[in-house]
Parts: structure tokens; C-alpha cells; sequence
């Protein structure tokens, strides 16, 4: 990271002020890719970024400030609190969701249709056996319940 900071104050301003529709997680991760990464940038500095990047929006979701919902982000008009925050998730799920959402905005290794719903059920199916709930593991997936209940009953 060449310049500044990724702070969830910085995050929340963005998207309330620059995308107040919504917008797509890769492109907001674009949007600061610019901002921040300089050509010379270490090697995979982008993919700490994102790394960041995905974290601090799911600490916004958890604290209901945005919504995340198929890969696209909008803020909330109200800051309310959400009513059952998940527990936080340990060092082998947050790994599992980084590439659950890597996968889902097109990066990283195979980026096909199966090993999306490969990256998805693993992250969902390991959020399960530790103690979420299938609604709390679709919501910080960012997939409505419906669906993360087909894609475990199809595996």
C-alpha cells in the first residue's frame, strides 16, 4: 500500500457518497486499487487490498451502516444496529470467505462457475459446523438464504 489507510469511516463516506445507489464489490475495490496501489507497489498488493477491503465491509454489514446482497453494496439511509450479529469468524473462515469473494468478483485462481459454488459451499458449509446459522452464513456471504440452503443440498 502506497498511500493512506483503508479505514471503515474512508469506506462508509464512498459508498454513501459516491455510490449511493449501490455498487458492484469489484468496482469499489477499483476504486481504491487507484487510490492506492502505485506501480510500485510490492507484488500483490492488490490482494491485501482486497484482503481489507472485504473485511471492513463486512464489520459495516455487522454494524448495519450497508447491505451486501450478490456482490453489489449499498449503504443504508438509517445506521441501525444489527439485530443478530454473527459471531466473528476465525482465522480458517475469514480465509474461506476471502475466497469464496475473490471468486465471486472473477479474481484469483479458475475463476469458473463451479468453483464458485465449490468456494461457496466450503465457506458455508464450515460457518455451519462452527456455529452459525444458515441465515448468518448467507448474510456474510452475501447470498440470500435461499440460496445457500440449495447449494448445500445439492453437494
Amino acid at each position: 500500500m502506497a498511500v493512506g489507510r483503508l479505514s471503515m469511516a474512508w469506506i462508509h463516506a464512498v459508498v454513501s457518497e459516491v455510490y449511493p445507489d449501490g455498487v458492484v464489490r469489484r468496482a469499489l475495490l477499483d476504486h481504491f486499487a487507484v487510490l492506492l496501489v502505485s506501480r510500485k507497489s510490492s507484488k500483490g498488493a492488490k490482494g491485501r487490498l482486497a484482503r481489507r477491503l472485504y473485511r471492513t465491509l463486512l464489520k459495516l454489514q455487522r454494524r448495519g451502516l450497508i447491505t451486501l446482497e450478490e456482490g453489489v453494496v449499498r449503504p443504508l439511509a438509517s445506521a441501525r444496529k444489527a439485530d443478530a450479529t454473527p459471531p466473528e469468524l476465525g482465522p480458517a473462515l475469514d480465509r474461506l470467505l476471502f475466497k469464496a469473494l475473490l471468486a465471486e468478483d472473477g479474481q484469483g485462481d479458475g475463476h469458473t462457475p463451479a468453483n464458485l459454488r465449490m468456494a461457496r459451499w466450503d465457506f458455508l458449509s464450515r460457518a455451519i459446523e462452527s456455529g452459525l446459522t444458515v441465515a448468518q452464513a448467507a448474510s456474510t456471504l452475501g447470498i440470500k438464504v435461499i440460496q445457500a440452503a440449495d447449494l448445500l443440498e445439492k453437494r
